[in-house]
């Protein structure tokens, strides 16, 4: 039997390594699903703190009114005492009417106070629901982020697993070999350093045309190339996407 041409040793060591690469795939994805549940807790933190603010406002105009009512009151006992001391009636009328203005201020002030005294008795209502709200999506992320560190938890072992596997079968590799194969393997997202050269046929009018390609970018490969393959005694890369190229057979 012959012996394996030198890039097909390295085709279990890619299977490998495509399946660490698929688990690490994976692992890099499984935050993010965390991303519609922090979205959903900012969504209500934010509605939470708007109504705060408007709390906060409105206790600010009920402060200011609260004072202008006492105010009012200040003036109109003031009024009230200067009254008791006039003596022509006149005067007395004058200063009736205007403690009657005076009161009727209060009161438009008072009933723009006992307004805000219902609303933020609404939204203090408000403010309960609006805390279950938060309390709810929190519950909601940390039930969430439990079950993706688990996940992780469960992929890093499997990675683990298989590196273990990785570091046994490297172990009896050529340095040179495994060097280069690396050196391919790092410079490609999708983890494949390796990729098949295979045969294809294509029917013309004058007949049956066939043709090499790279099956990793679908580059058409030189007679040279394909008997550098067919010889198997040394490693031959794709020129266009740089991989590592195999016979692929059946």
């Amino acid at each position: 039997m012959a012996p394996p041409r030198k890039s097909e040793i390295l085709i279990p060591l890619q299977e490998l390594d495509l399946q660490i690469h698929r688990l690490k795939v994976q692992r890099a994805e499984k935050p993010r699903q965390l991303d519609p549940l922090d979205e959903a807790l900012a969504r209500a933190r934010h509605a939470l703190e708007i109504l705060r603010e408007e709390m906060k406002a409105l206790r600010l105009e009920g402060s200011k009114r609260e004072k202008a009512v006492k105010e009012f009151d200040e003036k109109i006992r003031k009024l009230d005492d200067q009254a008791r001391l006039l003596k022509r009636n006149e005067d007395y009328q004058a200063m009736m009417k205007e403690i009657s203005g005076l009161k009727a201020d209060r009161a438009r002030v008072e009933d723009g106070l006992l307004d805000i005294y219902m609303q933020l008795d609404e939204k203090a209502k408000l403010e309960r629901v609006r805390q279950e709200e938060v309390r709810a999506a929190e519950a909601r992320l940390a039930e969430g982020r439990r079950g993706v560190e688990a996940e992780i938890a469960d992929l890093d072992r499997r990675i683990g697993e298989l590196s273990s596997r990785r570091a046994e079968l490297t172990r009896g590799l050529d340095r040179e070999i495994l060097k280069l194969y690396e050196r391919v393997l790092a410079a490609k997202e999708d983890g494949v350093a390796l990729a098949a050269a295979g045969k294809y046929e294509v029917v013309e009018d004058e007949g049956r045309t066939s043709y090499w390609r790279c099956d990793g970018c679908g580059v058409g490969l030189t007679s040279q190339d394909v008997n550098v393959l067919l010889a198997g005694r040394d490693l031959h890369s794709c020129r266009n996407c740089s991989r590592i190229l195999y016979i692929r057979t059946g």
